[in-house]
């Protein structure tokens, strides 16, 4: 139950992040629920793995963000690419990972 509280809480901080940034980067509203959805698909993906990343492999644990945090970016952008009318995929996809990745870092590190 723990976990899933977990689970729930990081998708729920992603949302909040990466939802507004891709709005500034000038999605529209249709496209807004092609980024919910995106992140739906992949951040319980990605926390999933990086605990079993974390656990089961010999890789650091940087690595395995890097590759995780990557893995999510390209599958974001192709989503983006695909289902949306941004000029930049790449870079909407790219920018708000990064900074959701960096207020879940700060969260971590300093509130928590």
């Amino acid at each position: 139950m723990e976990y899933l509280i977990s689970l729930s809480s990081a998708l729920l901080l992603t949302l909040a992040v990466e939802v507004p940034v891709c709005m500034l980067m000038g999605l529209r509203k249709k496209e807004l629920l092609i980024v919910l959805l995106a992140n739906v698909m992949t951040n319980p993906a990605v926390n999933v793995l990086y605990l079993l990343g974390k656990l089961y492999t010999p890789l650091p644990v940087f690595a395995v963000i890097a590759v995780l945090e990557v893995a999510a970016v390209v599958v974001e952008w192709i989503v983006y690419r695909l289902l949306t009318e941004a000029r930049r995929p790449f870079l909407v996809s790219l920018v708000a990972n990064a900074v959701s990745y960096g207020t879940g870092l700060i969260i971590t590190t300093f509130i928590l």
